[in-house]
């Protein structure tokens, strides 16, 4: 299982499996102006509104996925 650690708008690190995530959008503008970068979705549900850029966040899932699991 590769992890990858995304900064949720609060600064908290939350990691989370690189196969779980379904979807990364942009934030919007207002969203931005707020320090939310990205909207990340996993396939359980849960929302993650990350500092961290849709660009940053899907390259560490690919990095992720192409890592031989431990």
């Amino acid at each position: 299982m590769n992890l990858i650690e995304i900064t949720d708008f609060n600064g908290a690190k939350q990691y989370v499996s690189a196969g779980a995530v379904e979807q990364i959008t942009e934030a919007g503008a207002s969203s931005q102006w707020h320090g939310i970068r990205s909207i990340v979705r996993l396939f359980n549900g849960k929302v993650i509104e990350s500092q961290n850029t849709a660009y940053e966040v899907a390259s560490m899932v690919k990095r992720a996925a192409q890592e031989p699991a431990p």
